[in-house]
């Protein structure tokens, strides 16, 4: 049990190993080259080079590499969605699919080397038990990344779906104002610093460059694939099309959107019964029998072994 302890024990210490060399890229990092190649420093490039840190210098680049050995384990037609679940995802830690591809093959050989020195140590026979217990440990590596993902795209999801109505109070106002759909846009952008806030930066910047405001916005909703923001590019888009007040539209599109937070509260809420139900059945309910009825076993022990010497 120990071995099996320690052994768990390392592969989420090396997983957490890798997950932190994922998000070993922050916000600061191209000031800091900039600052390096762009200052007053004198020297060579080589000099330059070696300021930066060991980690910068040495182990991003060979994680890379290494992270980039595994990119020929997934077909074309699977990078292809697993680059879309990355941007529905905000794209974690600057991460690419060659990236995630390797950190999934990273994850199965460990879990497959702890696996095989579980089975080292313990001395065990290989038998087709044994095998099945190791093809589980590698089937669990392999989709440990997946896992990771499915909740980072979940986690975003909520909160674009969250900020929506707010969104839309505000965009409703700044268009009965006299701002254009654009400037509403911006005034978002501006004020507020979430995920909604990045997509429609985005959006601006796709339609400064030429694209269409319905094209922007459909591309909105492919990288998002969130129900409410769908719901309001289709409602955007019929608005154009058919002439209709932008501001009318957006009024209802928020009330509908208010509507839907207060149901899934609603819906969240009813749930907590039954959720709880499972602990206190099987954590709090024996805890519970144990400390009242605990005392009194041994008295109803001996009273049998009474009843039954007698």
């Amino acid at each position: 049990m120990m071995i099996i302890i320690a052994s768990v024990l390392v592969s989420i210490s090396v997983l957490l190993f890798f997950v932190g060399l994922a998000y070993m890229r922050t916000s600061g990092e191209m000031q800091q080259r900039m600052e390096l190649y762009g200052g007053s420093f004198q020297g060579t490039i080589e000099e330059r080079e070696l300021q930066q840190p060991f980690s910068q210098r040495v182990l991003r680049p060979l994680m890379r590499r290494m992270l980039g050995l595994f990119a020929w384990i997934l077909p074309n037609n699977r990078i292809a969605g697993l680059q879309q679940r990355l941007t529905m995802a905000g794209n974690p830690g600057g991460i690419t699919t060659a990236d995630f591809i390797g950190i999934k093959g990273w994850t199965t050989i460990i879990m497959g080397a702890v696996f095989a020195l579980y089975v080292y140590l313990g001395g065990g026979e290989m038998t087709v038990v044994t095998w099945l217990i190791g093809l589980v440990f590698v089937f669990i590596g392999f989709r440990l990344p997946d896992i990771w993902l499915s909740r980072q795209i979940a986690t975003r999801q909520l909160e674009l779906t969250n900020s929506m109505p707010d969104a839309l109070d505000m965009m409703t106002i700044a268009v009965e104002a006299g701002l254009s759909f654009e400037q509403s846009l911006g005034e978002i952008v501006t004020r507020w610093d979430n995920d909604l806030a990045k997509e429609f930066r985005r959006v601006l910047y796709e339609v400064g460059v030429g694209m269409s405001r319905r094209e922007a916005l459909e591309h909105l909703s492919e990288r998002t694939a969130v129900p409410d923001i769908v719901s309001f590019v289709t409602a955007i888009n019929h608005s154009e099309e058919l002439g209709t007040s932008l501001a009318r539209v957006l009024n209802v599109q928020s009330q509908e959107m208010r509507i839907r937070r207060r149901q899934r509260a609603q819906e969240a809420a009813n749930k907590v019964p039954i959720k709880i139900l499972f602990p206190m059945v099987f954590l709090i309910f024996p805890a519970m029998f144990a400390v009242i009825l605990g005392p009194a076993v041994p008295r109803i022990f001996r009273a049998l072994g009474g009843v039954i010497g007698g």
